[in-house]
Parts: C-alpha cells; sequence; structure tokens
C-alpha cells in the first residue's frame, strides 16, 4: 500500500469511527426524537463519505468499503449499549465514555480489518 493511499485509508476509518462514537452517545443520552435524526445524520454521512472518498460504485464489483462481518457485530454491540443506556440516570456520564470506546474500538478494528480499495485504475487491497 502507498503511503498517500495508507493516509487517505486512515481519515476515511476515522472520520467514520467518529461519527458512529458521536451518534452512539447521542443515542444513549439524547431524548426521542434526537436518536433517530442522529442515526439518519450518520448514514448520510457515512454515504458521502464513501462517495468522496471513492469507495462507492461499479468498479467496486457491489461491495461497500467495510470490514468483515465482524464489524456488524462489533457496531451492533455498541449500538445496543446505547440503547440499554437510554433514559438511564447514568446515561449523561456513560452515553459519552460508550462514544469514545465505540470511537476507539471502531477505529482500531476498521484500520486493521477494513478494506479500503484504491483509485478506479488500480487493484483492490
Amino acid at each position: 500500500m502507498t503511503p498517500g493511499h495508507e493516509a487517505r485509508s486512515q481519515h476515511y476509518w476515522l472520520a467514520l469511527a467518529a461519527m458512529y462514537g458521536l451518534t452512539v452517545s447521542v443515542v444513549a443520552m439524547a431524548a426521542w426524537p434526537w436518536p433517530l435524526i442522529m442515526v439518519a445524520a450518520f448514514l448520510l454521512f457515512a454515504f458521502m463519505q464513501a462517495a468522496y472518498y471513492r469507495q462507492l460504485g461499479g468498479k467496486i464489483q457491489g461491495r461497500l468499503a467495510t470490514a468483515n462481518p465482524g464489524v456488524a457485530a462489533l457496531a451492533g454491540t455498541f449500538g445496543f449499549g446505547a440503547i440499554l443506556l437510554q433514559g438511564a440516570p447514568i446515561a449523561l456520564w456513560a452515553g459519552p465514555v460508550l462514544g469514545l470506546g465505540t470511537f476507539v474500538g471502531m477505529y482500531l478494528y476498521l484500520r486493521k480489518f477494513g478494506r479500503f480499495y484504491r483509485g478506479s485504475s488500480t487493484t483492490v487491497t
């Protein structure tokens, strides 16, 4: 992997992990409808991020630039934790702690196992 490609993939994973950590924090702490608004914002951000870094398109053979199915299990665990915290008295401090843990855990996982596709004329990494 070239240094420029490595830096682009790190920025991609860093931004996605940070936005997901923020989403988990808001879901844990905020009253309705803010959790739904934040989830919609995360999905829009993820789509725009993938488009900006050219991780969408026919040349990627229909696969998104994600990681193996383990990323869904990890993300789902953090998301489930946020849902369990909603309305709890500890949500105001546990929500940000869970969000920070989500950010760090997702970033480290995606940095190691994430698939980031090079430009349109190169091969898949």
